[in-house]
């Protein structure tokens, strides 16, 4: 073991060389805070996860909007398939019905 300290967690190095010769053109590029040099946790926040500086990079901006937006929209959808389907069966239907289902795993991370 080496005697210097560990910072926890440990500040990101040079990136990794990609395996394949070309990136596929879908995949979001690693965010890094520009003031603490961290990886940002979440893609749809404005501000660092670790010391709470603004991000003013455009394209991480719009980015951000997108992800959030697409959220917001399948929010709206899943409410509105839940409001739908009580005034079809009634709260106590609803109810019954979905006591009957397997319940469907959780994201923990949403």
């Amino acid at each position: 073991m080496s005697n210097t300290p560990e910072v926890w967690p440990p500040k990101p190095g040079p990136p990794v060389a990609e395996t394949s010769a070309e990136p596929s053109a879908d995949a979001a590029p690693l965010a890094t805070c520009p003031t603490c040099g961290r990886k940002l946790l979440t893609q749809t926040s404005m501000l660092c996860n670790w010391c709470g500086a603004r991000i003013d990079d455009l394209q991480y901006q719009a980015r951000a909007a997108e992800g959030r937006q697409a959220r917001d929209q399948r929010e709206r959808a899943a409410l509105e398939a839940t409001i739908q389907e009580e005034a079809q069966h009634g709260v106590l239907g609803r109810l019954k019905r979905l006591g009957k289902q397997k319940p469907a795993p959780r994201d923990p991370l949403a």
